[in-house]
């Protein structure tokens, strides 16, 4: 390490504990949630888990979004 803060050092030495897989595993697994959430919302016989759906749709990319920022200081 050169300089203090440096988070492209940091990131030299988290890539290799799996930071790059670790967000995309992130991305599987909640990918994976809300299937599971919407589907099992769809076939309950609970109507009122319905208005769950839309709301899925609509935070979904949100949550996508956010775990992008996972790796983001790899652009540092």
């Amino acid at each position: 390490m050169e300089k203090a803060w440096d988070l492209k050092y940091l990131v030299t030495r988290l890539k290799p504990m799996g930071l790059e897989l670790g967000e995309e595993l992130a991305k599987t697994v909640m990918l994976e949630v809300f299937d599971f959430c919407e589907k099992s919302a769809i076939l309950s016989e609970n109507k009122y888990d319905d208005f769950a759906v839309p709301v899925l749709a609509t935070v979904k990319p949100f949550v996508m979004k956010q775990l992008e920022e996972i790796n983001k200081v790899d652009n540092v």
